[in-house]
């Protein structure tokens, strides 16, 4: 699996069709409007990123090619990035 992870990725893992972490990510990125692409993930596509992330946790994300983390993270990240801007 050849994927560009330069953009923005929601990458969920395809073995968890009901990933409520999953499902208010993308609730966080739309209501910044971030355009993102999900990728459902296979055990080995996710095996290999966990290599280079160090994170077990779903969803992975990624804005403007810069890994994130997960649910938590992503919060945390636009947390910030309002702070910074009031």
């Amino acid at each position: 699996m050849n994927i560009d992870l330069q953009g923005n990725v929601l990458i969920r893992h395809q073995s968890i069709p009901d990933c409520q972490k999953c499902e208010e990510s993308k609730k966080i990125l739309d209501q910044n409007k971030i355009k993102y692409t999900i990728i459902n993930a296979d055990k080995k596509f996710f095996g290999s990123l966990m290599k280079i992330t160090k994170s077990t946790q779903v969803p992975q994300i990624i804005i403007n090619g810069e890994f994130i983390g997960d649910y938590d993270q992503l919060v945390k990240y636009f947390n910030k990035e309002n702070d910074e801007n009031s």
